[in-house]
């Protein structure tokens, strides 16, 4: 009796391990739905544990044992299947999926140009150095860490399945032909990058994992674990490997935390910086003084305030006057911003233009995605092109024109309009600029 509700109960397992596995497939192929690789690895492992046990409870009823090492087969299968997804088609970890299209001998120069790595350690140093930056903690740890972790399995399944595996030199040369490999399969399948130092990373994890599992006390744990062998292992073995296996989960999560910390200080910095804290101070007495500040393009009045007796409060610790401010202090702030500021404080000012200018209104119905040079030089004076547009569909742009030198010029304004199916087209603003000895500003439409 006992023996057939192992099979019944080996039989069930399966089927959920079955069950897992093909909702891992379905909602991988389903475009719309994003899943984490936190979630794969769930999935995966959710299917190799009841796969697990079912194996156990198989083997209880067959009396034999050789299950284990066909489930050993099927974890190495589905570790292979997510190592295959991570690094040719996971875009968390840079990858853009095998794809030919558009393919040219020049685009895949320039692609290997930009693609390959191979002075050792560049890029471990590159990532190293970004650690107590605002770099991204979740890039930083996927492309050091998991690099570490990626072939940390081929320790555990090569040395089990195959017995030559089980030479350390042999396990080294074995490893270095997969990574290279994979290495070069992303490079030409334009899905990833050649990099010398994921050979490092990633032979230095599994190496290291190999020498740990190759430790007596551990390999006879694994082999109970994976074999249902009966090696004798001591209490003592048992508190070593769980105390080993603690104070690396430890050491993990203080990384993670002192890298948050990190993280979190430099973005306290940052925002003290480029989002301070911004307030008034002033006095109600007008006067002739009233120019606070003036750039390539315009001149900024106060209307009723004198511009010695204003200044701008910075996190309630930095006291400066208006150009101070904008050109001379640590903060990066711009006047576009300071003057949102002072909209919201009810700080009246005025703008004046410093050389003629006129707007360009272009329609877009269609909503396409737009674009133009900011600037244009165009011998005698240059044109300045600032974006006014309030809303998508009307588009207004304003061209002011500085002068250089006397002369005459034609000159041709060109916005680039890109649709939804990534096809543009052209616009094209005709002027003539007229430049007098006394660098006086004349224009005309053509």
């Amino acid at each position: 009796m006992k023996k057939k509700i192992n099979l019944i109960s080996s039989i069930i397992f399966y089927i959920f391990a079955l069950l897992v596995f093909l909702f891992y497939i379905i909602i991988s192929c389903i475009k719309n739905i994003n899943i984490s690789e936190i979630t794969m690895l769930i999935l995966l492992c959710g299917s190799s544990l009841f796969l697990y046990f079912g194996g156990i409870l198989l083997s209880k009823y067959k009396n034999d044992n050789k299950y284990m090492k066909i489930n050993l087969w099927i974890f190495f299968g589905l570790y292979l299947l997510l190592l295959i997804t991570l690094t040719l088609f996971d875009p968390m970890w840079g990858r853009n999926g095998i794809s030919f299209s558009g393919w040219n001998i020049q685009n895949f120069k320039n692609y290997i140009s930009e693609s390959v790595n191979i002075i050792p350690f560049k890029t471990i140093t590159g990532y190293i150095s970004k650690f107590n930056s605002m770099y991204s903690t979740k890039q930083i740890m996927f492309n050091l860490l998991g690099n570490i972790f990626a072939f940390m399995p081929m320790a555990l399944f090569l040395p089990i399945l195959f017995k030559k595996q089980n030479k350390l030199k042999n396990f080294i040369i074995t490893m270095i032909v997969i990574i290279l490999g994979i290495e070069f399969l992303q490079l030409i399948t334009t899905s990833g990058r050649f990099d010398v130092d994921d050979l490092i990373l990633n032979l230095f994890g599994a190496v290291i994992l190999y020498l740990i599992l190759n430790i007596k006390s551990v390999k006879a744990l694994i082999h109970n674990v994976f074999l249902l062998e009966h090696n004798k292992i001591s209490i003592k073995s048992y508190i070593k490997i769980i105390l080993f296996i603690v104070i690396i989960l430890i050491l993990f999560v203080i990384l993670i935390l002192y890298r948050s910390r990190l993280y979190n200080q430099n973005l306290d910095d940052f925002n003290m910086i480029n989002n301070p804290s911004i307030t008034f101070k002033y006095d109600n007495n007008c006067s002739q003084n009233n120019l606070f500040y003036e750039n390539e393009i315009y001149k900024y009045y106060f209307d009723c305030y004198d511009n010695d007796d204003f200044y701008v409060m910075v996190n309630d610790e930095d006291k400066f006057n208006v150009k101070d401010f904008l050109d001379n202090s640590k903060y990066n702030y711009d006047i576009n911003r300071l003057l949102e500021d002072m909209n919201y404080s009810n700080i009246n000012y005025k703008i004046e233009h410093k050389y003629p200018h006129f707007n360009i209104k272009i329609d877009n119905e269609n909503e396409d995605s737009i674009s133009s040079l900011e600037s244009i030089d165009a011998g005698i004076a240059k044109l300045v092109i600032i974006d006014k547009s309030n809303e998508i569909k009307t588009l207004e742009y304003e061209v002011n024109i500085i002068p250089i030198k006397s002369g005459t010029k034609k000159v041709d304004i060109n916005f680039e309009l890109t649709n939804q199916n990534g096809k543009t087209k052209t616009i094209t603003k005709k002027i003539k600029v007229i430049v007098d000895e006394n660098l006086n500003v004349s224009y005309s439409e053509e």
